[in-house]
């Protein structure tokens, strides 16, 4: 089996589940006082360290959640409806992943108006048109890091000090769902107000992740209850869960080469009428190509019958029949969206003469049946 869908979801690696393995010996509620409660409760603590260090942040601006989507949710539901009295104007952008732009859709509805920057053929967003976006009532900007489906970076590191000139009073968001460990991130120093990011894209499990919320920002919480988390997210906190994510995030085992612009010159060299979408600056774990004259679909269950898994969209919404926002944002036409492919990489080698040899293969039966 080759497994290219690594941004969708990654395998659980070795030291994440003995973690979690091992933390099922200490079923304690972290809530408890006594020894198994506060023996559960150090798991904890220890993971919010090794997340803190990799952001170059301090624990106590890290809060636990049961993935991406619900941190994405909670820092931005939660920040515009706790103080949405400064201001009701938001700014997002075209190619975010569903959990930001269906949550930005719902605070429309509860009267907050919303741009949504569009982006370059290439895949980034234009900071001219950012900056004349803002305005002094602009209360939240969301940008994510790096784009699901296309692995290009977005210029996060230079968007508040734009916002500091035009809307000093706005907050910044990321979503860092494809970016935690696979790009440098800096919110502190980059004026990141707050920052999602989740477990089992990094080797972990599925139903983990954290949201950094820097100090001095105030949200609503959207889950209640027994006010875990600092009252920021209640509920029972998932030890096992978490001390995967901490071990993950020790020993996360990135790509050292660029396999990413290797495998695309293999695949332009060796198969004719192929375009690669999103040629921006890209965080060498996202692939999307084009082939032209096929369904994208048809070529997916082919590569799968031959032991290569990859997608057709984005980590979430790859199965639902619906062209990709994404790369018609960038301008790709419906025929080029139609036949796009995404391969996501991890720190695992493969066979790339191998795949795209096959690649070859499958793409030259499928076009030659539908012509």
């Amino acid at each position: 089996m080759i497994y290219l869908d690594n941004a969708a979801t990654t395998k659980p690696s070795e030291n994440a589940i003995a973690a979690a393995n091992s933390a099922f010996s200490d079923f304690g509620n972290p809530s408890s006082l006594h020894r198994i409660g506060l023996d559960a409760e150090r798991i904890l603590k220890d993971a919010r360290c090794a997340v803190a260090e990799k952001l170059s942040a301090d624990e106590k601006n890290i809060f636990f959640t049961s993935g991406g989507t619900e941190s994405n949710n909670t820092a931005i539901l939660g920040y515009c409806l706790k103080n949405q009295k400064r201001g009701k104007h938001l700014i997002t952008t075209e190619i975010e992943h569903p959990s930001v732009l269906e949550a930005f859709k719902y605070l429309e509805k509860q009267g907050f108006s919303v741009t949504y920057l569009g982006v370059t053929k290439e895949g980034s967003i234009s900071l001219s048109e950012f900056e004349n976006a803002l305005s002094e009532d602009t209360l939240l900007v969301s940008v994510m890091a790096v784009n699901n489906e296309t692995g290009v970076i977005q210029p996060i590191d230079k968007l508040k000090d734009i916002m500091r000139k035009k809307s000093p009073k706005a907050v910044l968001h990321s979503d860092c769902v494809q970016a935690f460990l696979k790009i440098p991130l800096f919110p502190k120093k980059w004026g990141i107000d707050m920052l999602s990011a989740s477990g089992h894209k990094i080797h972990a499990l599925k139903g983990t992740g954290f949201l950094y919320i820097a100090e001095n920002i105030n949200i609503e919480p959207i889950i209640r209850g027994g006010g875990q988390e600092r009252g920021i997210r209640s509920g029972t906190e998932n030890t096992a869960g978490i001390a995967a994510l901490s071990a993950a995030v020790k020993k996360f085992d990135g790509i050292k080469t660029d396999i990413r612009t290797e495998f695309a010159d293999k695949i332009v060299k060796s198969i004719p009428d192929v375009t690669v979408n999103g040629t921006g600056e890209n965080s060498g774990y996202i692939l999307n190509v084009s082939f032209s004259g096929i369904k994208a679909e048809i070529l997916l269950h082919s590569l799968e019958a031959r032991g290569i898994f990859v997608s057709t969209g984005s980590a979430c919404s790859s199965n639902k029949p619906q062209p990709s926002h994404v790369l018609a944002a960038m301008g790709v036409s419906r025929k080029d969206i139609d036949g796009a492919i995404r391969f996501s990489f991890s720190g695992e080698g493969f066979d790339s003469d191998y795949v795209v040899s096959v690649l070859a293969e499958e793409v030259a039966k499928i076009r030659k049946y539908v012509r």
